[in-house]
């Protein structure tokens, strides 16, 4: 319920129509209680390190999250459990796909389409980190996500090897093929 929430009150919201926010609380309410069960994956671990791990700018919480969102689930994707889980909530969502990967592709590309509207960018280049001051902390930034609490509940076990590989995907927007 919560994601359908989302899909018909978050563009709404971001543009200030107060009925839209009051909905969004409730389906925040609801996607936390649902999370607080489930537990969080690699999105959260990668966002909690690299919060504040850059000199050219704080990433918020919710940016970090949205931004590595699309990279994860084709990350995860690769896991044939995961793969069918997000099947089915792109099913749920309505999107278009006439088999597993197609409808991931079609989940992924509705969250790119939420990021633009919400003015999110789709790396962490475009959000202005510096390629220098990232190359220089990624594999000790991997190696804490990977150590974060949130990594253990990830349907797809992760090392810091890869997590760096996923991490340097993020910042260049290229595809997660591994």
């Amino acid at each position: 319920q919560a994601i359908e929430m989302v899909l018909d009150y978050l563009p709404a919201s971001y543009n200030c129509n107060m009925e839209a926010r009051e909905q969004m609380h409730y389906a925040q309410c609801l996607a936390g209680m649902a999370f607080s069960n489930a537990l969080l994956g690699i999105v959260h671990s990668m966002a909690h390190k690299t919060g504040a791990a850059f000199s050219t700018g704080h990433i918020p919480h919710g940016c970090a999250n949205a931004i590595y969102l699309p990279y994860v689930i084709a990350y995860n994707a690769k896991d044939p459990v995961a793969a069918s889980r997000y099947a089915e909530i792109a099913r749920r969502m309505g999107l278009d796909g006439t088999s597993e990967k197609a409808l991931i592709n079609s989940l992924r590309e509705k969250i790119n389409e939420f990021n633009e509207k919400l003015n999110i960018p789709k790396t962490l280049k475009e959000f202005g980190i510096n390629e220098d001051e990232f190359k220089e902390k990624v594999a000790h930034i991997a190696e804490l996500a990977v150590g974060d609490a949130c990594t253990g509940s990830n349907p797809r076990a992760i090392d810091p090897a890869t997590m760096e590989k996923l991490l340097t995907c993020t910042y260049y927007g290229t595809e997660v093929d591994f």
